[in-house]
């Protein structure tokens, strides 16, 4: 009952705060809904960042992994995050500079405005849309496994739907300003309860003979082999992290690009919390997780050690790191639509039309994680190598480089087709990461249809200079 008490009473209160973030917002534009008007300091920046990196696939899904893969896991998975942040310093603040100077609400409409595309604009639209279709799916799945822990005599649709209910009230009510208000009170409940579940595994365990045993019973690589994986994931990853489409979004409701540098910075603090993630999956590999499923490990391990009220606490902020993503994700994917694929709408009516997509965004996440998973699951291994294929469009971008909207789109398209074809298909050359290879095929496509397009416009300079 304590455990319920405990759950409750934290979703009740990030209501309150979901509230209080309206105040005075109520009826703003569709620029304050989405971006908040690129008014929020480095406070509300950093926690609407951090929550869409530590979200509740971190929670729960670094431990799974670690606990059915071993360390080799760990390295590419913390090395594409150690390598963001660094990244991010140098590049996030060029993105915003970018979007403040067109006045971009999305980051589709940075390739609108500077490659003056509505083709292109929407192929961009259209690919950041389909990576983002499996994002609510996971979070749902997240969240099931996160509620069995309460043991509730109810089909697993029932708390999906209502957390699906939540997340859209949230959204109607505060807009950008519901995810980045309640990501204060989930950030430290997070930390909370990893601290909590790592200190009681590694106290079970026994901290001296936790990393031993470790590093005995991991996985063991000849010299070499593959490294060269390793690292074209972590490289690609991390290049992907800074253009993805919740990243850019949240990004552009910075005051200042000062203020975007300095996030990354501190940001970084928050990877104190996977060496007890970690822990725990250590715990469960050593018998402490009784046998469980990798995606219930993290759970299952903290019902094994904590009291009902910790446990309470744990499900809680695990619930809310699922809620705060899949909001972010909603009010990114919504604008894609209302905003960059139906031109014409109103301010109003692209908040409206935005609403309706991500209800039915929602709808179809719900059923999804119900039915669809198989598929889903496929999807979403395809998620970085869709958005990193912009990489090019975004350089081009934030450099002021006058390079035509057709090379960057044909790129785009045989760069998520080579990427799509060898993870789903076929090997992976040499070893190297699938969206990497298409990465350089899309660079390789660009250069050439662009050297193309500058041979011909200097052959039709000459021509028409020949006239005169």
């Amino acid at each position: 009952m304590s455990a319920n008490i405990v759950f409750f009473a934290v979703i009740m209160l990030a209501f309150v705060i979901v509230l209080y973030a309206r105040r005075g917002h109520g009826g703003g534009g569709a620029r304050d809904y989405f971006v908040a008007s690129g008014q929020f300091g480095g406070f509300l920046l950093f926690f609407l960042s951090v929550g869409e990196t530590y979200s509740i696939g971190s929670i729960l899904g670094f431990p799974a992994a670690t606990y059915v893969q071993g360390t080799p896991f760990v390295l590419w998975f913390l090395g594409y995050i150690v390598l963001a942040f660094p990244l991010g310093y140098f590049v996030n603040p060029l993105i915003w500079r970018a979007g403040r100077r067109v006045g971009a609400m999305t980051g589709v409409d940075l390739f609108r405005f500077y490659f003056e595309s509505r083709g292109l604009e929407k192929l961009v639209a259209l690919n950041a849309i389909i990576c983002l279709v499996p994002l609510g799916e996971m979070q749902f799945v997240g969240l099931l496994g996160v509620l069995k822990a309460f043991h509730w005599p109810v089909s697993g649709f029932v708390p999906m739907a209502g957390a699906a209910g939540v997340t859209f009230v949230w959204i109607l009510l505060s807009g950008i300003r519901a995810p980045a208000y309640v990501s204060f009170i989930k950030d430290t409940l997070v930390v909370v309860a990893v601290l909590l579940v790592g200190m009681a595994a590694l106290r079970a365990l026994g901290v001296d003979g936790a990393a031993t045993q470790t590093v005995a019973e991991s996985p063991v690589h000849r010299p070499g082999e593959g490294n060269l994986l390793v690292m074209s994931t972590i490289l690609f990853q991390a290049a992907g992290f800074c253009v993805a489409p919740a990243n850019i979004a949240f990004l552009f409701t910075a005051r200042s690009d000062r203020i975007v540098r300095r996030n990354q910075i501190v940001m970084p603090l928050y990877m104190l919390m996977f060496p007890f993630l970690y822990a725990v999956a250590m715990f469960a590999r050593h018998g402490g997780g009784a046998g469980a499923m990798a995606n219930d490990v993290f759970m299952t391990s903290a019902t094994t050690l904590l009291p009902g009220w910790a446990v309470g606490l744990v499900a809680a902020a695990c619930g809310l790191s699922g809620l705060v993503i899949l909001a972010g994700n909603c009010l990114t994917l919504g604008p894609l639509v209302s905003h960059n694929l139906l031109h014409g709408l109103s301010d109003r009516g692209q908040r409206r039309g935005a609403q309706v997509v991500i209800g039915g965004y929602l709808l179809f996440s719900v059923v999804a994680a119900d039915h669809l998973t198989s598929v889903m699951t496929v999807l979403n291994t395809l998620f970085y190598m869709g958005i990193s294929q912009i990489i090019p469009g975004m350089i081009a971008i934030v450099l002021r480089k006058g390079v035509g909207a057709f090379p960057i789109g044909a790129g785009l398209v045989v760069g998520d087709c080579v990427s799509a074809g060898l993870a789903l298909f076929g090997p992976q050359p040499a070893a190297v990461n699938a969206g990497m290879v298409g990465l350089l095929w899309n660079v390789a496509i660009v250069g050439v249809l662009e050297g193309i397009r500058r041979y011909q416009a200097g052959e039709a300079a000459m021509r028409a200079a020949g006239r005169k």
